[in-house]
Parts: C-alpha cells; structure tokens; sequence
C-alpha cells in the first residue's frame, strides 16, 4: 500500500544516478520549474480532491493543512478535499463521485485509462511554459507507471518502496552489530533465530500478509530475478518457479526456522509491534519512517535495502496524482493545484515528514531534505534503496489481479495450500481475468 505508480521498465541505473544529487549540488532552493508558470484561472472553479492514506500518522491532517494553504494563495480556486479510505476504496469510490483529482495507486493506471475516467497529462504540460522541465525533473524509477500507450497519465506524489526497518538495541542485545542489517537471505535467517525470544514476547521478524501482500512478497520475486507481470499488463507468470521459491522461503520463515509469526500478519499493526519491541526486524513501506520516528528515539532504529536473494531487489510503490475527466476549465485548475502540492520545497517538506522517497531531483538539492537526511540517515539510506527497485506489479484490472494473487498468497502463509498449488490457481484465475486484454 504504498500506497502503495510504484515504476512503472525502470532504468535504474538512471534512478541511481538521480538520487545520488542528494550530496554533492550546492543548489538549496527550489528550481524555477514550479507553479508561477501554471496561469491562473480567469473565473472561481471549485474542484474535489480525494486522497488515501495507507499509513499512519499525521497524513490527513498534513495534506488537508497543504490545501488549506494551496486555497488561501489562490483565491479563484476552491479545492475540497475528502480522506477516502485506503487505496482500494479509494479507487472504489472515484469511480462513483468522479472528483476531478485525486491520488490513486500509480498501478491503477490500466484500470483508469480502461475506464476512461482519466485524461492524459501531455497537453496541460505542454501548455505550462515550465512543463517539460516540471516532468524531466521527475526521477525515472516513479515515471515507468505513468506512462501508457505514448501518453502521460500521472504525476508522483506519495511514492515508496518496501525496506527493512530492525531495531539497534535489540540486535546488541544479540550480539549483533547494529549498524549491519542482514545482507541476504542466509543471514536473514540467521538473524532471525539469534533476535527471536523463545516466549514469543520478541519476534525476528515480521512481514505483513493482509491487505495486499502481493506488493512485500513480490520483493522475493523479484530477488530471484522474476518480475510477474509483462509491462503491456496483460500476462502473468504467477506459478514460475522463482515465484514457487520465494513463497517457499517465506513460508519456512515461520513454519521452520519459526522467527516469524504463523499465519496472517496484518500491515497496521507491524509498526506498532516494531515501536514496542515485540519485532526486530519487519519489512515495512518507506512512508512508514515518519509515523516509527515519531514513536520511538530515532537512535534505536535502523533502516536498510532488503537483504537479497539471487540480487537485491523490492518493488516500487504508492500513489499517483490522476486528473479525471471534466471541463477544460477543471481540469487546468487540478493541473495548477497538482504542480503547486509537488513544488521542490514541498515534495522535500512532504518526505522529509513522512519517509516517502523524493520523486523530483530538485527536492533532492533542497536544504530542507538535506537536513532532514543529516538529522535521521534512515530517510537517506531509504530513498538510496530505489536503486533496487523493479517496476511494481500492475495489470489491466488491476484490483481484481491484485485480489486473485493475495488470495492465494493468504492460503499459502495460513497453510491450506502449499505454495505450487496456490500459485497454479492464481495463475489459472489471472489468466481467466486478462483473456479479453490478450491479443
């Protein structure tokens, strides 16, 4: 949930080089390619904008504190903004009140343009004199799920990828070295048994399993180098036998080495049971970092890339800010609020108080993200380990896809199918859903 457009072919290697700004630029302000170039509308527009929220925390109160300032510094506008639940129902519920904004996954772009609620963003760019320069600021990794058939569908806004967050004093206390996470699956294991209280009353690890749990299992997929979905969304490869390893080794984590609680792990409570030191290790969504920080002495908590398998690797994840379909005057008006919620100074402001990754390099260079990453490391470790990201799964229909995997990924880690079985249903079940999408 993160939230769940995680990436959308990622090019890396571009994504590495645009986050290693973070250090080097002496540039502290804002690049000139923010909102003073979007013209103001001539007469009052009021427009909806509903947004998820699938981490805790102060979100709610801070995005709606950023409309509040977006409406006072432009009069002629009026946006309403409405907290609509987690993504799922997020999308449920766009789909019925048609705002004209809102943040969706940036993996529900085939269901958006299949729908045709949605409008391209290329022409409102190319009417912004700053336009190009506003979306070539863009790191790569985010902008691989914008795109679809030649168009620009989307623009980042609250983007993530899956880390592992593991306490310091626990792991001393297992005379572990705290400035060492796990490096690969061997020692995770490792760690694991040497960090888990035989009474139950301190875990290893844990790994959320309810909700959407094909977004942290796909990180074991792709670490044994298999990404599930085509990028045109309509195949699967659901019972490869990377996939059948992955789910292997995520069951035996609980099942054999026992580091691990059986069955479902629910993704709110994981935070909770790290901050309280009931988990030593949990893999968690980078926009948690604000809501964990905000509980427990900073000191105490590490973050690092997920330890790897075959290769590192996690996918991409979080929402997408969509402009649905309404009049030309509407729509300039989201577009104009959209640039002025992802100026430079606030996507750095943005993630420097929640630990979603800065999607725009400029934020990188900002004084306010540079401090934030001096002040806390994690944030800085976080956003470095988009280096190995892969592009995060999405398909057309993707809710229903979404439900079909998780369904049977949920049967595996409860024990009523072993992991071949549950994955050739699933593959069986998706290939049923993206029939009419093959050509």
């Amino acid at each position: 949930m993160g939230k769940w457009t995680r990436s959308m072919a990622v090019v890396l290697t571009v994504a590495v080089l645009a986050l290693a700004g973070c250090g080097g630029t002496k540039t502290e302000e804002p690049k000139k390619t923010d909102t003073p170039a979007v013209v103001a509308p001539a007469q009052p527009v009021d427009i909806n904008f509903y947004f998820p929220i699938a981490v805790g925390g102060q979100i709610q109160k801070d995005l709606e504190a950023m409309v509040t300032e977006f409406n006072a510094a432009n009069p002629l506008i009026k946006v309403t903004p409405t907290y609509s639940g987690n993504y799922t129902e997020t999308m449920t519920k766009v789909q019925t009140a048609k705002p004209e904004v809102a943040v969706l996954l940036a993996t529900d772009i085939f269901t958006l343009v299949d729908m045709d609620l949605i409008v391209p963003i290329d022409d409102l760019v190319a009417a912004d004199k700053d336009g190009k320069a506003y979306m070539d600021d863009m790191l790569p990794a985010f902008m691989a799920n914008s795109k679809l058939n030649s168009k620009t569908w989307s623009v980042p806004f609250q983007r993530s990828t899956v880390v592992m967050y593991y306490n310091k004093d626990l792991f001393k206390a297992a005379g572990l070295d705290p400035e060492k996470a796990p490096a690969n699956w061997d020692q995770l294991v490792d760690y694991g048994k040497k960090l888990t209280k035989a009474d139950g009353s301190v875990w290893g690890l844990e790994i959320p399993s309810d909700g959407n749990p094909a977004w942290t299992f796909s990180s074991f997929f792709i670490q044994q180098g298999k990404n599930v979905v085509n990028e045109a969304g309509t195949e699967v490869s659901f019972n490869a036998p990377e996939v059948i390893t992955a789910l292997d080794f995520i069951l035996a984590l609980s099942k054999t080495h026992k580091i691990m609680p059986a069955g479902v792990i629910k993704w709110a409570d994981i935070p909770n049971d790290f901050v309280a030191g009931k988990a030593a290790m949990i893999y968690h969504t980078t926009g948690s970092i604000g809501g964990i920080k905000g509980k427990m002495d900073p000191t105490k908590i590490g973050v690092a890339p997920l330890p790897a398998g075959k290769k590192y690797g996690a996918p991409t994840g979080g929402g997408n800010f969509y402009i649905l379909k309404s009049s030309k005057e509407k729509q300039a008006a989201a577009w104009k609020f959209i640039r002025w919620m992802t100026d430079s100074e606030r996507v750095a402001k943005w993630s420097a108080g929640t630990g979603y990754i800065p999607y725009r390099k400029s934020a990188t260079e900002t004084k306010t993200w540079k401090d934030a990453v001096a002040g806390f490391p994690g944030y800085g470790i976080a956003a470095d380990a988009l280096k190995y990201s892969d592009r995060e799964m999405a398909s057309h229909n993707n809710q229903q896809m979404l439900k079909v995997l998780g369904d049977q990924l949920q049967a595996v880690v409860t024990g009523t199918k072993d992991s071949k079985t549950a994955m050739e249903q699933a593959q069986k079940d998706a290939d049923a859903v993206l029939k009419p999408f093959k050509k």
